[in-house]
């Protein structure tokens, strides 16, 4: 369950906290719902995580609550960076880190797992950068963006040799799961 710290704890295994503010990532929207179910279907365990356009960071503290290693997430928004810090903290990550930028901050980092639940254009711009990031047999999360654009994220990770391993639909929102 994904709760804000106004609401009573329910004791679940798996409970975030996640103080809303003015970033995107409540868990209420149809993707992160869709990316967060799709997490709970991989083995994290001893695994890099980096979650592109991080937001609340909900994604990286759920992934380090699954067991991952390390959790990087990068956003451009200063607000959205502050709040995934106070998240992180609020949710006792230890292996959880935020940082203020772009797909450049990426550098020469290796990870096992990539977020991005973006939008079409800055998946379909980066998506190349997010492979050069990811380790053999990496899996790449996509999300942010309409059933209409599937065709459009496909062709492009095809060109990639990214091999689609689940395609998933909530309220005409899309996640798509890739591996390399």
């Amino acid at each position: 369950i994904i709760r804000a710290d106004f609401h009573s704890a329910t004791g679940l295994p798996f409970e975030l906290v996640i103080t809303p503010k003015m970033s995107f990532g409540t868990g209420h929207h149809a993707t992160t719902f869709l990316m967060a179910n799709e997490l709970f279907r991989l083995d994290l365990k001893e695994k890099s995580v980096l979650d592109m356009g991080s937001g609340t960071g909900v994604l990286s503290i759920l992934s380090e609550k699954l067991g991952a290693k390390n959790c990087i997430g990068i956003d451009i928004d200063d607000w959205a960076d502050k709040n995934a810090k106070e998240n992180a903290i609020l949710n006792a990550c230890k292996k959880t880190e935020f940082e203020l930028g772009d797909v450049t901050k990426i550098e020469d980092r290796k990870f096992d797992v990539f977020l991005a639940n973006i939008n079409r254009n800055i998946i379909l711009a980066d998506l190349e950068k997010y492979c050069t990031a990811l380790n053999a047999e990496g899996d790449i999360l996509l999300s942010g963006f309409y059933k209409e654009d599937e065709h459009l994220i496909i062709e492009k990770a095809a060109e990639l040799s990214l091999k689609l391993v689940a395609s998933k639909e909530k309220e005409n929102w899309l996640l798509l799961h890739f591996k390399i």
